[in-house]
């Protein structure tokens, strides 16, 4: 029977025998719609991933598919998916740009505060410092443990190995006990794969190296780069890379060619047009030892007209403006300084204004990585620290990054003053923490020395008697 709609009082309602096999749908109902996947990599047309039996999977039963195109499309016989990113980064500029990247983060000092306190809040009561709160002890403890770690700052360092390969894998050494940390070891990226259901890690192994095999908890620290929530690979710098990369490599070949060929004289030997084999191999053997690159034989009653293009002496040059082109969007793309790669000169020097750009950019994308590594550190290795040792918390103690930034705290020394000039005052704990220093009173001056006879108050000579 179509549906018939009736109109009563100031809405519409559906007849009573339009609702026979309507089903009610109540609270858990759309609690549970809420709270599920609707569009969920399973429920997706384009197929992401393999090795799912039914259209009800299970955690384990399939892995995701990495949608690199250049580690699908472009691997080489003896270059195999990751591996040929590890080649991509031994290029000197490529290699340059991301470790500067990498340094500015990995370089940078680092602390863990606890959770459980505001740290702009007041530590001191009637000039005594407040018991310690447990997020205090924790996070103390922590530090202390993350100090103690051989090469933490280069572990730090493989983690951003994200940057250029989409995510990054180490793996957590543990002291007998769960007390704390002997060693972090990066691993390769091609050893993983990512579980379709739960998007857990999953280790390839001998007797499993497709679908890989479920890791331990609390033993894999995993860092990704910009990736979304269907893309546990992460965002690799290097496919954008890529292609620069195959091109420099192309023309630097064609480059040292043309060097080895047409910049030098080429030694040609005469014989006799008569002249047997022997005789021809002897020649070419000659011009050989005299040069390792081009070289050949002619005979004695014989010429040879040079062709040369005018253009040729631009030839070198042309290949230096294309290594230095790509070399450019190299860096454009790695370190996102578009304005300032492009304004500044062959040699690198620009305007004022343009250094002051490239800082500015500098900053934002180091602040990205900062935050990106915090959120790593303190979902992982920091928060299992704390479980190991002191039990589950409600909150727990956060690694924090603490940038050196001298101008920026000259301009809130500034900002300060101008508040004290203004009749406003700051606490002195504030100042301390801010500043990292450490307030001393200033003695008050002495009284000046009076001389004999000399009245212990004189008065300002007026206007009139000076």
């Amino acid at each position: 029977m179509p549906r018939t709609y009736t109109k009563r009082s100031n809405y519409w309602e559906r007849p009573r025998v339009a609702l026979k096999n309507f089903k009610e749908v109540t609270f858990p109902d759309i609690q549970r719609t809420m709270e599920a996947e609707t569009a969920s990599i399973l429920t997706d047309y384009v197929r992401q991933y393999v090795g799912i039996p039914s259209t009800t999977p299970a955690p384990g039963s399939g892995i995701f598919i990495n949608w690199d195109r250049v580690l699908q499309f472009q691997t080489y016989q003896d270059l195999a998916w990751y591996d040929l990113y590890d080649e991509l980064e031994r290029d000197p500029h490529i290699a340059g740009i991301l470790r500067s990247r990498k340094l500015a983060v990995a370089g940078m000092p680092w602390d863990v505060l606890p959770g459980d306190v505001d740290p702009k809040a007041k530590r001191k009561k009637d000039g005594k410092d407040l018991p310690k709160t447990p997020g205090q002890t924790q996070a103390e403890f922590v530090k202390e443990k993350l100090k103690n770690i051989d090469g933490f700052s280069q572990d730090i360092f493989e983690l951003l190995g994200a940057i250029g390969k989409g995510f990054a894998v180490s793996e957590i050494d543990w002291l007998p006990g769960g007390v704390g940390i002997a060693k972090i070891w990066n691993r390769p990226q091609r050893r993983f794969q990512f579980d379709a259901v739960s998007r857990t890690l999953k280790l390839r192994q001998i007797d499993n190296p497709y679908y890989g095999d479920p890791v331990r908890d609390k033993k894999f620290i995993v860092h990704r780069n910009g990736s979304m929530y269907e893309n546990p690979f992460g965002d690799a710098v290097d496919q954008s890379l890529y292609w620069m990369w195959l091109f420099k490599k192309m023309v630097l070949k064609f480059w040292m060619k043309y060097n080895e060929v047409g910049m030098a004289s080429i030694p040609i030997v005469t014989h006799p047009r008569t002249a047997n084999v022997d005789v021809k191999n002897e020649a070419l053997s000659i011009a050989e030892q005299i040069r390792s690159g081009a070289y050949g034989r002619l005979p004695a009653d014989w010429g040879i007209l040079w062709a040369e293009v005018k253009s040729s002496g631009m030839t070198g040059e042309s290949y230096q403006k294309f290594i230095e082109f790509v070399n450019s969007e190299m860096t454009k793309c790695v370190k996102g300084e578009v304005l300032t790669t492009e304004g500044s000169g062959q040699s690198g020097s620009g305007s004022r204004a343009l250094g002051q750009v490239h800082n500015d950019v500098r900053a934002d994308i180091t602040n990205f990585d900062c935050r990106g590594i915090e959120g790593t550190l303190n979902s992982s290795i920091i928060k299992w620290l704390v479980d190991f040792n002191f039990g589950e918390q409600e909150s727990y103690p956060l690694f924090k990054f603490v940038p050196d930034e001298p101008q920026d705290k000259l301009d809130e020394s500034q900002v300060v003053k101008n508040l004290h000039d203004a009749g406003f005052s700051a606490e002195r704990d504030w100042v301390e923490q801010k500043f990292d220093i450490e307030l001393v009173e200033k003695e008050p001056e002495p009284p000046p020395t009076l001389k004999p006879g000399m009245p212990p108050f004189a008065p300002k000579p007026t206007e009139i008697e000076q």
